[in-house]
């Protein structure tokens, strides 16, 4: 790989790194209500761009577009009145063209509205394409893992 396509590659890695943060904190209001505002800057966002499966609550959640996406999470996120989330050490991504995926898990959880303690472990695949000279996220699988003791 010759020295231009390496510093793109870093400039890309770095960027991707910068959006899944990104996401990371979209999805952890604290103690603010969750809208997903913000996601517009990171997910694609046409019709049937992207394509979601997520496990969530015992069965999959399967998603088209970013307002399916939105119109999905924001009335699963209304009952918690703290939630946050981080990534574990171990954020991958690997860059091929116009194509890039990030492999992770996140820790994360929060308090129920009726105050219950909630733990969970999600092990992640993000798809990226580069899209009008931005990173978007056109793709995500989220697989719920086992739940954290501590």
């Amino acid at each position: 790989m010759d020295t231009t396509m390496q510093l793109q590659t870093s400039t890309d890695k770095t960027l991707i790194r910068q959006l899944t943060q990104k996401w990371v904190d979209i999805w952890s209001p604290k103690d603010k209500p969750f809208t997903g505002e913000g996601f517009e800057n990171i997910f694609a966002t046409g019709e049937n761009e992207i394509l979601v499966f997520d496990n969530f609550d015992a069965g999959v959640v399967v998603l088209h577009s970013l307002q399916e996406y939105i119109d999905t999470w924001v009335p699963v996120m209304l009952n918690f009145n703290y939630w946050k989330i981080e990534i574990e050490d171990n954020l991958e991504i690997s860059i091929q063209g116009d194509l890039a995926v990030t492999t992770f898990s996140w820790l994360g959880g929060g308090t129920s509205k009726d105050g219950q303690e909630v733990k969970v472990r999600q092990y992640g695949t993000h798809m990226w394409k580069h899209i009008n000279g931005e990173w978007r996220l056109v793709h995500e699988h989220l697989t719920v893992g086992e739940t954290p003791n501590k």
